[in-house]
């Protein structure tokens, strides 16, 4: 008795229908017509399977603040926006329903994994078990006051706790997430690297997103901020680095060296014009590439399809070269390579990986005719044509319907929200 049973769905790399069968959340047989019984049966006629993605960047619960701040560039979106407004109402609260929202928008658009990094990431988690999602947590660290911490040691303390109160469980694992070079003082950095050390846990932080970042860490230590993390010892292959749009040769030589991960999201960097990151040549050079879409109120959105084909195109013009990221490539990073980078056998449609699966209906006149599934995925198709996300085996999403969140308690708490902090900014003049 097989636990999920797939019948008759397209499989996208090889272009062949296919049943597949899932047992204790892996993949355990792959054929053209499987008989045996499951608990749990999806009629996929029609339907076109691939692995679900992996969004490796993001602060979810920032979409309670969308479409704010809009058209500044980085610094003043944070300084004049974004901190004004989570220094007033970030609470747990706060980060559990910005969660709830965001957490049903990432399975809407076939993500069963996200890196996050934020505040009160217990509640979070919280929801992100509730919804049946993989999720990588930890709490923002910085060397100023938040409505979390006060001090450094205070910071890490409440690091060190959450990362035993959720290390070993299922779908969710702590990580440290130093917030950048600019917010983290050598000595915090240090800190950080040897908790990470002690706990056997990853690092995720920004680095290098912006070129006044770069010239902030030259005037004041002297070194670039990928030069500035190896010289502290932080560049790892656990240390998981967002952005990473400005580097040299012998930077990029560095994260190799060090088998770091770049964490890439196009998206949120054209937004806030921080720059197109060099993806292509990071591929060229063997490190290791993830997608993210950072969070949804630098990006707007969530949406991986839309991040992958945007990547994809984004190198393309960038190299003038039509073969410097293909549709497969594409596809990888945003879903095995992820999944990869974090210790997690998935991303792959294959016999002895986790179930991590989408299906898409291509029965759309943009996915029409269909020739190339992988191409049309990543060219043609549209979130809205996913239909069934499965995370681990556990269906999180069928025939459009989600199986794990109430879609009217989302808006309700959406709208909830809206009010309170409409409500402060008339009261504010922030930008």
């Amino acid at each position: 008795m097989f636990d999920l049973l797939i019948k008759s769905a397209l499989l996208a790399e090889k272009n062949q229908y296919v049943d597949v069968a899932v047992r204790d959340g892996k993949i355990v047989e792959i054929s053209e017509d499987i008989q045996s019984p499951a608990k749990y049966v999806i009629q996929a006629k029609g339907k076109v399977l691939y692995p679900s993605f992996a969004n490796m960047h993001t602060h979810i619960s920032m979409s309670l603040l969308r479409g704010l701040g809009a058209d500044l560039p980085l610094m003043d979106w944070l300084q004049k926006v974004i901190w004004v407004l989570e220094g007033e109402f970030v609470s747990p609260e706060f980060v559990r329903d910005g969660a709830l929202i965001g957490i049903a928008e990432a399975i809407r658009s076939g993500t069963t994994l996200f890196m996050d990094m934020y505040f009160f990431e217990e509640s979070i988690a919280e929801v992100a078990q509730k919804a049946g999602i993989r999720a990588g947590l930890g709490f923002g660290i910085l060397d100023f006051p938040t409505r979390v911490a006060k001090t450094q040691e205070e910071y890490l303390k409440r690091a060190r706790e959450f990362i035993r109160d959720f290390k070993g469980q299922e779908l969710i694992f702590p990580t440290l997430c130093p917030h950048a070079v600019y917010t983290c003082s050598p000595d915090t950095l240090r800190k950080t690297l040897q908790l990470a050390l002690e706990e056997e846990v990853y690092i995720h932080i920004h680095v290098a997103e912006t070129q006044q970042e770069v010239d902030a860490s030259l005037e004041k230590f002297g070194k670039r901020p990928v030069e500035h993390l190896y010289s502290l010892g932080l560049l790892t292959d656990k240390t998981l680095m967002a952005h990473v749009v400005w580097t040299t040769e012998e930077e990029r030589e560095m994260i190799k060296e060090k088998g770091a991960k770049v964490l890439h999201c196009p998206e949120s960097n054209l937004k806030l014009a921080s720059g197109i990151a060099p993806i292509s040549d990071y591929i060229r050079r063997g490190i290791h590439v993830c997608l993210g879409t950072d969070g949804p109120a630098s990006n707007d959105n969530l949406d991986m399809l839309e991040e992958l084909s945007l990547m994809a195109k984004l190198q393309k013009g960038a190299n003038l070269d039509a073969k410097a990221m293909d549709a497969r490539t594409a596809l990888r990073i945003a879903s095995e390579e992820g999944f990869r980078a974090v210790g997690i056998k998935a991303g792959r449609v294959e016999v002895g990986y986790d179930a991590d699966l989408i299906l898409l209906d291509p029965n759309k006149p943009h996915l029409q005719p269909l020739y190339d599934p992988i191409a049309q995925l990543v060219y043609s198709a549209k979130s809205s044509d996913i239909d069934t996300v499965i995370c681990k085996g556990k269906v999180l999403m069928e025939k459009g319907e989600l199986k794990t969140i109430d879609q009217e308690e989302v808006l309700f708490v959406a709208n909830k929200w809206k009010e309170k902090i409409q409500g402060f900014l008339k009261s504010k003049i922030l930008f």
